[in-house]
């Protein structure tokens, strides 16, 4: 997937969300007594409300700022995980099965001259294949 094939979501909805984190870090840092964080995060909260209330168009750079910063650590943080997770799952699982002597996939050398598989019973009759449908 391309950045250009994602979807933005509205200018409104950007601002609506923004300005609710704005508040609560505005909340907490008044809670907490510091008065300078609280005066930073009111001014972005009031800034973004008013943005998004009158000219949402306002907030499309940072929209798309955004957008591409989550792209961006998506990128970067799923092969991390997903190789984290294979080698913490999958890796433990192999070494246990082969310690036992497992070969799911049949790759031993076996002490046959062929590798065909005889079937019993033998299977359905090859008469049966002649008109499947």
């Amino acid at each position: 997937m391309k950045f250009s094939d994602i979807e933005l979501p509205s200018n409104r909805k950007f601002g609506f969300f923004f300005s609710a984190v704005f508040a609560l870090a505005a909340a907490y840092f008044w809670y907490r007594g510091n008065d300078t964080f609280l005066n930073v995060f009111g001014g972005l909260l009031g800034a973004t409300f008013l943005a998004t209330l009158i000219r949402p168009a306002l907030l499309l750079p940072f929209n798309k700022l955004w957008m591409g910063l989550g792209y961006l650590i998506g990128r970067i943080v799923s092969p991390i995980v997903l190789g984290v997770i294979f080698f913490i799952l999958m890796t433990p699982i192999g070494v246990v099965q082969r310690l036992f002597g497992r070969d799911e996939l049949r790759l031993k050398p076996q002490d046959t001259n062929s590798h065909w598989k005889v079937r019993e019973p033998a299977g359905p009759e090859p008469a049966s294949f002649k008109q499947q449908f």
